[in-house]
């Protein structure tokens, strides 16, 4: 059985890019350890919810009096986060020692190359010798996405890291086949469950605030998730 270490910028990540990979490794029953390591308390939705800007998703300005929930601080709202991530995992088939919080986490927006390198090296100090999943670097990308790309290219160098996959966004997929080549980006299906990869992407679009589940990823990345779970695919390249 084979380990594989997932690094996960933010909450919805696991499900949207890395959904059908993680899915077909479990189907061969590998071992999948999901890893996140930023907060996600920078999103914008955070001030949608406290209705100082208009809700993206419900097309109105929120009231969290009337709504039936408190207004949520940077702490508050990335534990939401947090809830909706974990119940996305479960969903996809992930058992609970399998999802994991970082010792360094980083404050959403503000990683390092540097900081994400300590993070591969906390799990690979537990997992030596595992596959390691990132995003790619490519395209562009979100400096929380590309620099864990960055990292893990660069230990990849050292030979720190030995079977390393680099996996694109869906909406990062044009810019990332432009600088890649097409040939060099893989399309990857499931095989077997992505009736499961859709279970864990529901969990991002549930509302209901008075339960404290306020379809976060849904606010945030609506087109991406639908157009995912009508088709759940994963993208990647090798170094």
């Amino acid at each position: 059985m084979a380990v594989n270490l997932f690094f996960v910028p933010h909450q919805d990540d696991e499900a949207l890019t890395f959904g059908a990979g993680i899915r077909n490794h479990l189907d061969q029953h590998d071992e999948c350890h999901v890893i996140l390591y930023t907060d996600g308390a920078s999103s914008g939705v955070r001030r949608q919810l406290n209705g100082e800007e208009k809700s993206s998703l419900l097309k109105k300005k929120l009231d969290p009096h009337n709504e039936g929930y408190a207004i949520l601080d940077e702490a508050a709202f990335s534990v939401c986060r947090n809830v909706e991530f974990e119940r996305s995992c479960k969903a996809l088939g992930l058992p609970p020692q399998w999802i994991h919080y970082s010792s360094y986490l980083m404050q959403d927006g503000t990683t390092t190359v540097e900081g994400c390198k300590q993070v591969i090296m906390e799990f690979l100090d537990r997992y030596p010798q595992a596959r390691v999943k990132t995003f790619t670097y490519a395209g562009g990308n979100h400096r929380d996405h590309a620099n864990m790309g960055l990292a893990a290219q660069g230990l990849y160098e050292q030979g720190v890291i030995q079977d390393l996959r680099f996996y694109v966004e869906p909406y990062n997929l044009r810019k990332a086949l432009k600088e890649k080549g097409r040939r060099h980006i893989l399309k990857e299906t499931t095989v077997k469950s992505s009736h499961l990869v859709v279970a864990s992407l529901k969990e991002y679009t549930i509302w209901e605030p008075t339960e404290g589940r306020f379809a976060i990823g849904y606010h945030s990345v609506k087109k991406c998730i639908d157009t995912v779970m009508k088709k759940p695919v994963s993208y990647y390249h090798k170094p």
